[in-house]
């Protein structure tokens, strides 16, 4: 992704695996990116040292529970404090996981999993998208899931919100394509993120194997491909989608799950 003019970038999620690798690589395109996310202070801080001395933006954090609207609200305008114009670039990244049969899963959590992955999203979209019509230009990514695509036992409402975030990337792009706004969702599959090499490692000494063993056998049962997908596969897969020559592609859902969907 070739940025032929200054673009401002928002990444929900963003203190940490694929959001973060997402920032990186809209940051090393030349964009100007906000960090939000879920992280400690000298979290925060380390990361926006980071992009101040690695990278040729402007990077700004600005916290908010995406639990809450009107905290999702102040969000957006602290934002536009910060680029009075608003941004070009909308990644809705934020998300969590949590395993659990339909019968026994808890209310509070499902509400949870609504606010945080779809409700948050369609805020953020309904907030930027005059912005971006003004400018004739924008780029919005849902970050959905190969479990938007389908399911297994234990993630119905994750599954759920998902396939919500696949249908909300489709109307958007049809209402804002003569504006020169492309709305797309990712599926990505089972990523090797920090997060799930601790789980792995979990796994491997529970089950006194090795690191390697367990990685290998975790990825090659569930990828066609026998290994992860990579945040770097991801982000660069953002990275092309919020490009000029991809002006054509929207209201697209696209898998990047090494062949886990086509089985």
């Amino acid at each position: 992704m070739a940025v032929e003019q200054k673009r401002v970038a928002l990444v929900t999620g963003s203190t940490s695996g694929i959001g973060l690798a997402i920032a990186r690589r809209l940051a090393s395109s030349g964009c100007d990116v906000i960090i939000t996310g879920l992280a400690d202070q000298d979290v925060i801080d380390s990361i926006l040292d980071e992009f101040k001395k690695n990278y040729k933006c402007r990077c700004s954090y600005v916290g908010g529970d995406f639990t809450k609207e009107d905290e999702i609200a102040n969000l957006c305008k602290e934002i536009t404090t910060i680029h009075p114009e608003g941004i070009d670039i909308l990644i809705n990244n934020a998300g969590f996981q949590y395993v659990c049969k339909i019968d026994e899963y808890p209310i509070d959590m499902w509400n949870k999993m609504v606010a945080v992955h779809l409700t948050a999203s369609f805020l953020l979209i309904r907030y930027f998208v005059p912005y971006m019509k003004k400018k004739g230009w924008g780029r919005i990514i849902n970050t959905s899931s190969q479990m938007g695509l389908i399911s297994t036992p234990g993630k119905t409402p994750y599954s759920a919100v998902k396939a919500a975030l696949i249908g909300l990337a489709k109307g958007t792009a049809l209402e804002t394509a003569e504006y020169g706004i492309t709305c797309n969702a990712i599926c990505p599959g089972y990523v090797e993120t920090d997060l799930v090499r601790k789980q792995i490692h979990v796994m491997a000494k529970n089950e006194s194997k090795t690191f390697d063993q367990k990685r290998n056998e975790f990825f090659g049962s569930c990828h066609p491909s026998k290994k992860p997908v990579t945040v770097e596969q991801v982000s660069g897969l953002v990275a092309y989608l919020c490009s000029d020559e991809a002006a054509s592609t929207t209201g697209s859902a696209i898998s990047i799950d090494a062949g886990y969907t086509a089985q």
